[in-house]
């Protein structure tokens, strides 16, 4: 379902099956930005339908929350300028000259280049895998970079985190809306863990942001507080250790 936030913001809920992600959209008067790139071209022209029923212009930019498949793989079918941090571009660099045949992405999950979820995931997605494509970002910044869209922003700020060090978050001031991708997330790469100075890390930044909504990668919206009180529930945790 695509969700209408307010008037200028919308997004495309995330769907389990083949772990999609949430999919934003940010609408200025001048240009729009999509958020995330989708798992795959077949993720992108559902959110590219649901923009036309709208009426709403396809977007200029995508950027990106970080580099893991699911938010990348469908960057090359949007036809738009890509923006990710220097820590995603150089990760969607790498995973250029990865091969996807069967025995190279088991070998991934062997040597803990990948996890076993995102191999299965990828291979639900491509039954055909001579159609995954990864292609690097157009326009590249270090920690903090600001889009005038017109008429409306977005600050893209570098958070990292327990999920993924190059995490990023979108921060639109004019709505205090902050997609955040999955920043909120516990490490998938290493045991489903939090590491206690990451999280305080993204507590801190989370916190001295001014929101009333925040969209994560694979969840419905909700609201600065909830959000604050799951994170620092999972701190606590530590404390009980």
């Amino acid at each position: 379902m695509f969700k209408k936030l307010t008037e200028r913001v919308y997004y495309l809920e995330h769907n389990e099956d083949t772990d999609r992600p949430v999919l934003g959209y940010i609408k200025g008067d001048k240009f729009s930005l999509m958020i995330d790139g989708g798992n795959s071209a077949k993720h992108v022209a559902i959110y590219m339908q649901e923009l036309e029923k709208r009426q709403l212009p396809y977007p200029k930019f995508v950027a990106i929350t970080h580099w893991h498949w699911d938010h990348t793989f469908g960057i090359s079918a949007t036809n738009a300028v890509i923006i990710a941090n220097s820590l995603t571009n150089k990760q969607l660099c790498k995973m250029r000259g990865w091969k996807w045949d069967e025995e190279s992405m088991d070998k991934r999950v062997a040597v803990g280049k990948e996890i076993e979820f995102c191999n299965s995931m990828i291979k639900k997605e491509y039954p055909e895998k001579d159609k995954i494509k990864v292609i690097s970002a157009d326009m590249i910044f270090n920690d903090y970079f600001m889009l005038d869209l017109g008429g409306i922003t977005c600050e893209m700020i570098k958070i990292g985190g327990c999920h993924s060090d190059d995490s990023t978050i979108f921060y639109v001031p004019e709505e205090k809306i902050l997609f955040i991708g999955d920043a909120a997330c516990e490490d998938l790469y290493h045991g489903e863990s939090y590491d206690k100075g990451k999280l305080k890390k993204v507590i801190s930044i989370l916190s001295e942001i001014e929101f009333d909504i925040v969209i994560e990668g694979h969840n419905e919206h909700t609201d600065k507080a909830e959000l604050l009180e799951y994170l620092e529930g999972s701190l606590q945790k530590f404390k009980i250790e």
